[in-house]
């Protein structure tokens, strides 16, 4: 059956929303639309309109004709009650909902400089490397740097811990799952971390280092961002970063410190001195390095942090790709409102558009970067064109004819300005708007695994290798029309900040470089205080995609992620957001059925362990089938009901449930932690045998 009821929206593709593949929330039904009804409603009119018609018998003509209306009605009684769907998308359209662009991935990347480099090596931001996609299309994919690197032609060869005077050795290329105590197991006042480089050239004038902290069995611990009320924990150690210049220790400042002193992973950015000379530390022999001392100066951890990698030279950078000076295109019929950019899908914060509103065009296409346009007028010099950035908004409906803005749909790459009564119009001009930078990618494509990333795109000298030591994380498509539509009112309520509880969770979704399908998020709730509340803290338990390894658990770099965009783009100045993994407990159930007479045992069996498995699950369990709920009781006559609806499933006799190995008694419901999800061990459903009779 062709769409054409639907008519525009589902030709248009300027990323608006269209009518569901599925049915989602049950729609009212506003007429009967089977052909049986159709006949149904043209014989009660018999009567009343045609009453010399007695003649019903199937072989009359008059039936005939009234099954062929019914044949002919039916479709369009169909599309009668598609109408709900179609106002209810075309209401979220209108209200500026669209689907998630997809966002980019992360990584770690390790710069190796040649021993030959007369001096450290700049590299800027936004400097290329490409990768093999994780899954997509052959292209490579592009990852760029998010900050300026000064790569220093320096390795690390010696590491050392230093207690009480006493130094023990450490191999700086171990990888043991459990990592290596940087301050031993007891880290007090005056122990220390040495780190000796080898190279010919001394760093300057700043140096990187990629810290990682070794991971416990399970879930990381949970990352917060924000706040400004002190916790209930004893004051962090302090941590001073010094380099030994010949003999004497000179202090090393930190530019910044994403690690949070060694209490997660991230890069340290080090400002060295004028002077850094080689030398050997006083209880150490062997070969003069450049050292590095990381000490503690006072305090002492709660529990000795453990590192499992430190490398130098190492940057952030995200699977996307930047564009400069690109002029746009008028969309035909738009009257100079809607313009289009070559790209896309198009990350929604990287877009800056320029107007040259003086008369003087910027004819120019993608990735040149050309100076602002000049023009010379009868041999009397140059004069600058008049140039503005406009703003990007969300919503043009609340802005004057003399504001500035724009929108942007960044899966189409359309741009919109306004109309003179809610915004401003474009100034006339030919190819007088331009995109002065913006950034594309994203995608499941960028999640490479470690080592992935190695293809030099940019240039610079005496770069020998780069790499990804770690695998990226992130990476996510974009989202699909069902997906947005499920969104939508939540979204309608939210508008991108964070005003109730229920809104952090929404907004956690959209946070560049995390994995999340599900968010929990709890107001006064600290993950690592349970059981203490806490004014000014929002705790938010975040659940990625199901990978099939086990209960679905956030790595720390989705944690890292969520917690700052929430805290940076939705959260309330002052409000500290704390992601952590949901906390799981392992069930198991045991059930004996009885089936009807003639179903098969063994299919039987195999639904109702399947119907266990669906209805118990973190992500698509539940009685809406949208995952089980944060902390939802899991209730006996529930799970009798679920087994009861399986085809063939005539009884439950008996139904025991096991939770994290201890059993609960017959007909008894279990009642998780706050806030904890369930995860399903192996079921065990056993068909109960008839009793002959006698």
């Amino acid at each position: 059956m062709s769409d054409v009821w639907w008519g525009k929206e589902s030709r248009v593709g300027t990323g608006r929303l269209k009518r569901r593949s599925q049915p989602l929330p049950p729609l009212p039904v506003l007429a009967p639309a089977t052909r049986q009804d159709a006949g149904n409603e043209v014989r009660a009119r018999v009567q009343s309109f045609t009453p010399e018609w007695t003649n019903l018998r199937p072989t009359d003509a008059g039936v005939a004709l009234t099954q062929l209306f019914g044949e002919q009605m039916e479709p369009v009684l169909e599309r009668l009650n598609r109408l709900p769907d179609k106002t209810f998308v075309e209401f979220l359209n209108i209200a500026g909902i669209r689907p998630l662009p997809a966002s980019p991935a992360a990584a770690l990347l390790e710069f190796e400089i040649s021993d030959t480099a007369p001096q450290s090596v700049f590299l800027s931001k936004g400097f290329q490397v490409g990768a093999q996609p994780a899954e997509g299309p052959d292209d490579l994919v592009i990852f760029e740097t998010e900050r300026d690197l000064v790569a220093a032609p320096v390795k690390i060869v010696e590491l050392h811990r230093q207690e009480n005077n006493l130094f023990q050795s450490l191999d700086p290329g171990a990888t043991t799952v459990g990592g290596f105590l940087p301050f031993g197991s007891r880290p007090e006042p005056g122990r220390a971390l040495f780190i000796g480089l080898a190279g010919e050239v001394a760093p300057a004038p700043r140096i990187s280092l990629g810290i990682r902290v070794a991971a416990p069995p399970g879930a990381p611990p949970p990352l917060a961002v924000g706040g400004v009320a002190p916790l209930p924990v004893t004051y962090a150690p302090q941590l001073e970063w010094s380099v030994l210049d010949g003999t004497a220790f000179v202090p090393a400042e930190i530019s910044f410190d994403e690690t949070g002193g060694l209490t997660h992973s991230g890069v340290v950015e080090l400002r060295l001195p004028p002077q850094w000379r080689v030398g050997r530390p006083r209880g150490l022999t062997g070969k003069p390095l450049r050292w590095l001392r990381l000490a503690i100066v006072s305090g002492t951890f709660s529990e000795s942090p453990a590192l499992s990698a430190i490398k130098p030279n190492m940057v952030p950078a995200i699977a996307a790709r930047t564009l400069f000076n690109e002029a746009l295109e008028p969309l035909p019929q738009s009257k100079n409102r809607q313009m289009t950019l070559s790209r896309k899908p198009i990350l929604p914060d990287s877009l800056l558009i320029e107007i040259d509103e003086g008369g003087f065009a910027t004819a120019s296409g993608p990735e040149v970067d050309l100076p602002t346009a000049v023009a010379t007028a009868n041999g009397e010099g140059a004069k600058q064109a008049k140039t503005k950035q406009w703003l990007q908004v969300d919503d043009l409906s609340i802005y004057g004819p003399e504001a500035e803005v724009y929108s942007l749909d960044p899966l189409a790459g359309v741009v919109t300005f306004g109309d003179g009564v809610h915004g401003a119009l474009v100034p006339r001009g030919f190819r007088n708007v331009r995109a002065k930078t913006y950034r594309v990618g994203g995608g499941r494509a960028g999640a490479v695994p470690a080592e992935a990333i190695s293809t030099l795109l940019s240039s610079a000298p005496f770069i020998t290798k780069v790499t990804n030591p770690w695998p990226a994380t992130g990476g996510v498509n974009s989202e699909t029309s069902d997906q947005a539509l499920l969104r939508g009112p939540q979204e309608i309520r939210a508008r991108s900040r964070a005003v109730t509880i229920a809104d952090y969770a929404l907004l956690a979704r959209q946070a560049q470089g995390a994995l999340v399908a599900r968010a929990h998020a709890v107001a006064g709730l600290h993950p690592a205080f349970p059981g203490r509340p806490i004014p000014g803290v929002v705790g938010i338990f975040v659940v990625p995609p199901d990978r099939n390894e086990g209960p679905p658990t956030p790595d720390e770099d989705s944690l890292r992620a969520v917690a700052t965009y929430l805290s940076r783009n939705a959260a309330p100045a002052g409000v500290e957001v704390v992601a952590a993994a949901a906390r799981f407990h392992r069930v198991k159930i045991e059930a004996v059925i009885t089936i009807r007479s003639g179903a098969d045992a063994a299919g039987t069996v195999r639904d109702a362990l399947q119907a266990l498995e669906v209805y118990l699950h973190p992500l698509t369990g539940g009685e809406d089938g949208s995952g089980w709920p944060f902390g939802g009781p899991l209730r006996y006559q529930a799970l009798v009901r679920r087994l009861t609806r399986v085809a063939g499933v005539s009884a439950v006799p008996t139904l025991n449930i096991i939770a994290d190995g201890s059993r609960f008694l017959s007909c008894h419901d279990f009642i998780p932690e706050p806030h904890a999800l369930l995860w399903s061990e192996v079921h065990q459903v056993i068909v109960q045998q008839r009793r002959e009779s006698r």
